[in-house]
């Protein structure tokens, strides 16, 4: 049997189709749900999970069963999240992937769009907490909408260490700033977990470099296959 997933994002909404194994067959961007199971339809999909970033639940549809993914679905790892009503989704599909495909292992998720999300799960699968911070397009818009002078920049006039221009220097902040900011997370727990697992997903993680003397592993599918693994977890 085919499944459906589908994960609404801040700026786009992508489905995919994973067969029987496991295996992501087909995926797509749509602008509209409604869209998204007509090609559900098309494809003989009948289980799908729905991820959506502002937590609003979708309504059911004939002809498919529906999971809504929360903090109260079934999770493969231990959530000690504080405020677990407060926990993203696409935070949760991020470590379930993790949970699943790197088991008893270390590992720590970055996952880079608008903001930069930064999670941790540990050997035994428990999960206590993760950071957020701006993403690249976030930071450039910050600088130039809260100051009086400076440009809006594109992350593309990034060039060298520093930068000779205002523009320039800019677009390196940003992007050699980021570069930094996850090295510093990796250092700090590859002392703990020398068999740490780094995972680098989302739609701007190509923009970054990770020294290759550490395990790497990047996926722009990763969000979407955890939400598989979620949705097998959690069908009727």
């Amino acid at each position: 049997m085919h499944r459906g997933v589908i994960d609404i994002g801040n700026t786009r909404t992508k489905a995919a189709i994973f067969n029987s194994k496991g295996e992501l067959m087909k995926k797509q961007i749509f602008s509209d749900l409604s869209f998204c199971y007509q090609w559900f339809k098309q494809e003989n999909i009948h289980s799908v999970i729905v991820s959506s970033v502002a937590q609003a639940t979708t309504d059911q549809v004939e002809g498919f069963e529906i999971h809504n993914l929360s903090y109260l679905s079934k999770l493969p790892f231990t959530n000690h999240y504080e405020s677990k009503e407060t926990l993203g989704v696409d935070r949760i599909a991020a470590l379930a992937a993790a949970a699943t495909q790197f088991p008893n292992q270390a590992s720590l998720i970055f996952d880079i769009g608008t903001c930069m999300t930064i999670d941790f799960l540990d050997p035994e699968m428990n999960y206590n907490g993760g950071n957020i911070s701006p993403g690249i397009e976030l930071r450039l818009k910050a600088m130039h909408q809260m100051t009086g002078r400076l440009p809006l920049v594109d992350y593309r006039e990034a060039s060298g260490e520093m930068g000779n221009s205002t523009r320039q220097a800019m677009a390196n902040g940003v992007l050699i700033g980021m570069q930094h900011e996850i090295e510093g997370y990796i250092n700090t727990y590859f002392t703990k977990y020398p068999n740490l697992q780094i995972i680098l997903c989302g739609g701007d993680y190509p923009h970054f470099v990770i020294p290759s003397k550490y395990k790497i592993f990047a996926n722009e599918n990763f969000v979407l296959e955890g939400l598989h693994a979620l949705l097998l977890l959690n069908e009727k």
